[in-house]
């Protein structure tokens, strides 16, 4: 592992941890299960978008539904 991804993954984590700290409100509300998946989500949606305006990805965005449950 190169020190390019060792702060990729520390990047990616730290946004994970804050998102889940934004969300976790609604865990008190009983929507634990679905903001984990919802977060999953956006990590992955900003990656993309890192890769998008970054000029490193082309691909279009497909959602994966099986892991959304609404």
């Amino acid at each position: 592992m190169t020190p390019d991804d060792e702060q990729w993954d520390k990047a990616v984590g730290q946004f994970r941890l804050t998102l889940n700290g934004i969300l976790k409100p609604l865990r008190l509300y009983g929507q634990g299960y679905y903001v984990d998946s919802a977060s999953e989500e956006i990590v992955s949606l900003a990656i993309q978008l890192h890769e998008k305006l970054s000029g490193l990805d082309e691909r279009p965005y497909i959602v994966n539904h099986e892991k959304l449950h609404w």
